[in-house]
């Protein structure tokens, strides 16, 4: 395969949304957090957590340019250097070539969200090729719990 993940962390900021560089997504694919996810995992395995969501550190074995695919609260995108932007339109668009044909496969990631979209713990991914993005949970008292300390006598 022509991708593969990177050992180094790329330094940059968002370059493309998902639709920037494929136009044969709908919006809502677009914005499919837990499928983006789920496609990426098939190929480069568990995702680093990144704040609202989770990163991949990729490289492009043809022209050995490292990029970030990633999702935060604003949704799937992908990051790099602001030199190499017209370079990497090209890298990034077969690299969605790849996902366009890669069925998601299950997968979960924790991430914390930030305050303004709710706070708290969250679980994304994708299960029998559905996404989801719900509210962790897990451990957590039944509403209306009151927890009683017993007193020693």
């Amino acid at each position: 395969m022509r991708f593969k993940r990177s050992p180094s962390q790329v330094l940059g900021s968002k370059l493309f949304a998902r639709r920037d560089v494929n136009s044969r997504l709908t919006i809502d694919q677009a914005m499919d957090r837990g499928a983006f996810l789920g496609r990426l995992w098939a190929h480069f395995g568990p995702a680093q957590q990144r704040d609202g969501g989770f990163e991949y550190t990729l490289l492009d074995k043809e022209t050995s340019m490292s990029f970030t695919a990633y999702s935060g609260p604003r949704g799937p995108s992908y990051g790099g250097e602001l030199e190499q932007r017209q370079a990497l339109m090209r890298v990034v668009e077969a690299l969605e070539q790849v996902l366009d044909d890669t069925k998601p496969v299950d997968c979960a990631i924790e991430y914390a969200a930030d305050a303004e979209y709710g706070g708290g713990k969250w679980v994304l991914g994708c299960r029998d090729g559905r996404s989801f993005d719900v509210p962790d949970r897990r451990n957590r008292r039944a509403p209306g719990h009151i927890e009683r300390r017993h007193r020693a006598r």
